[in-house]
């Protein structure tokens, strides 16, 4: 069985071919290839010159062209073959003896009312060599094709191969860097960054709330007192003294697409916090209201995270951040739009590694990072705090209903 067709070679590139002389990349074969019924040592000669081109040193593909006669300095000319054979048998033949598969192909085209064959060999990983002796062919020997005649390589040049390898391997890996920035502004804050976190210090116990009988009023009716309105009180301005907000931003650097692309921060620390924003605290409220809607009454911090890039989890000494990017295009960049929050109780520098995995990465990225965290300490009582709070409604008040007396 044989296969008749125009591509991937047809006759404008058979005719370019025809013109040019015996290379690196191009040979014409007279007759066909002894294959079918074949000795051992007929058959090694094809598998040598496949071996041979596909090893050898050129920037095209590679052709093998039968039933040609070579004219030197001329157009070659075509004679024709008549005895033709499957790509499927010489696939399973050739492959069944090298240590890994070469990518060529067979097919026989019709040109000039003759039947011409053609083997194409693109360029593509090398070595290749044979598991064990076949034929006339040694084992573990690498033939390549030198001008119009094969011969056996050289250790110095199998070793560059093998460097080509490896730098074609890495040229196909993404290459992507990571920095702290301000996705708001699209500001960039580099691998270190300088945090100030404020301590708020409460030197008295934090009791139950309990309103007095005076501030009883219309607005209690349908409500009952929160217990623990200090608690969260301290909590909330606590939070809001000691966190700051911070996000990154990922960059691809190289010339492939990084595919499902996500970073993992493993960050130890004495007195550090991070918090995602679902797990902000809401603000303090003095009453339970009864009359509002389930939804602005309970805080589902594991619902609102649904969706999210952004995932922080406590690691047993540590914290853990984890954040899903997608997949960046070369040269593209891609800012996680929500913040991370993050303080320190006490002044540290904390030095880690930012961890970039892609599905097309086969080891991770390690992009070093620093935060150095500077604190103080603010002193008030629960009096002060409450009425910095009464203050800071009543402003927002103000500034949302400016008009009303």
């Amino acid at each position: 069985m044989h296969r008749t067709l125009r591509k991937p070679v047809d006759s404008i590139t058979l005719e370019n071919l025809l013109n040019e002389n015996e290379s690196n990349y191009l040979d014409f074969k007279q007759a066909q290839y002894r294959f079918e019924g074949a000795s051992d040592e007929d058959k090694s000669e094809i598998l040598k010159d496949i071996l041979a081109f596909a090893n050898a040193w050129r920037r095209t593909d590679a052709y093998i062209i039968i039933g040609v006669k070579e004219a030197k300095g001329g157009r070659s000319h075509v004679i024709g073959i008549t005895d033709l054979f499957d790509d499927a048998a010489l696939q399973q033949f050739v492959n069944s003896k090298v240590q890994k598969p070469i990518q060529f192909s067979y097919i026989t085209i019709e040109f000039e009312e003759k039947q011409v064959g053609v083997i194409k060999i693109p360029i593509q990983e090398r070595p290749f060599y044979l598991k064990q002796k076949y034929g006339k062919l040694k084992p573990n020997t690498v033939y390549l094709r030198r001008g119009s005649s094969t011969d056996e390589a050289e250790p110095d040049e199998i070793a560059k191969m093998g460097i080509a390898l490896v730098s074609s391997a890495q040229s196909q890996m993404p290459k992507v860097d990571c920095e702290f920035a301000n996705p708001i502004t699209r500001k960039l804050y580099g691998k270190e960054i300088e945090i100030t976190s404020s301590v708020l210090v409460i030197n008295e116990p934090i009791q139950n709330f309990s309103p007095r009988q005076s501030t009883f009023n219309i607005a209690s009716i349908g409500s009952s007192p929160n217990r623990n309105f200090y608690r969260e009180l301290y909590q909330f301005y606590e939070y809001k003294s000691l966190l700051k907000k911070v996000s990154i931003r990922l960059y691809n650097t190289g010339n492939v697409t990084a595919f499902n692309a996500r970073v993992e921060i493993n960050i130890v620390g004495d007195e550090l916090l991070f918090v995602h924003e679902s797990d902000y605290p809401d603000r303090p409220q003095k009453y339970h209201n009864y009359s509002a809607s389930i939804n602005d009454r309970v805080s589902l911090p594991a619902i609102a995270q649904i969706g999210s890039r952004l995932s922080i989890d406590k690691n047993g000494a540590g914290w853990l951040i984890t954040v899903n990017f997608g997949n960046i295009q070369p040269k593209a960049e891609d800012w996680l739009e929500e913040p991370i929050f993050i303080g320190s109780r006490k002044p540290q520098k904390v030095q880690f590694d930012a961890v970039i995995y892609a599905d097309n990465a086969p080891n991770p990225i390690r992009i070093p990072l620093c935060i150095d965290f500077h604190t103080n300490e603010e002193y008030k009582t629960l009096q002060e705090l409450e009425s910095d709070h009464e203050k800071t409604l009543e402003k927002e008040y103000q500034e949302q209903f400016p008009d009303e007396e």
